[in-house]
């Protein structure tokens, strides 16, 4: 009985190297593949951020390009002055062209009797408020967007990139 036992445990050890082999390398096959999908994950994470730095980049670039026709002096101050108050001009008077519509509306409403409701819809529809909206961007989305052109600048000086 005792040589039984002696030779179960004699096989049992023989089987005891290749069984510890074989969880070692399953425990080190597991460890190889968390550190393979951990640095795909860094890699897409970092193809992102440059595809993003890239957009940006791109972004300032064409903000420059459109803008480039205002970015110098043509030597005579008239032109210079008109060239700085077109834009503002344009928007003034638009502006006013819009209010003095909608004025006349509300007293075009008000005498045909309509009701506070249907004048707020009259005078406010979906148009309206998408043009607002339109020129509230242009005018102050152009200062959120140089807040952003420095935030970038100020990353890619951080990180040492440049273009």
């Amino acid at each position: 009985m005792i040589a039984g036992i002696v030779a179960i445990l004699g096989a049992i050890s023989g089987f005891m190297p290749g069984i510890i082999q074989l969880l070692t390398l399953k425990a080190n096959n597991a460890q190889q593949l968390a550190i393979a999908q951990l640095q795909l994950e860094a890699t897409k994470a970092g193809g992102a951020l440059q595809i993003d730095l890239a957009n940006a980049q791109a972004d300032i670039k064409q903000a420059d390009a459109i803008y480039s026709y205002a970015s110098g002096s043509t030597g005579y101050k008239f032109v210079d002055a008109i060239v700085v108050l077109v834009r503002p001009y344009v928007t003034v008077v638009f502006f006013h062209l819009w209010l003095l519509l909608e004025i006349g509306l509300f007293i075009y409403a008000v005498n045909n009797g309509y009701d506070l409701g249907q004048i707020a819809k009259l005078l406010w529809d979906d148009n309206t408020s998408a043009i607002f909206a339109a020129i509230m961007g242009f005018w102050f989305g152009d200062r959120m967007m140089m807040r952003g052109q420095q935030r970038l600048a100020a990353t890619l000086a951080v990180t040492g990139k440049k273009d």
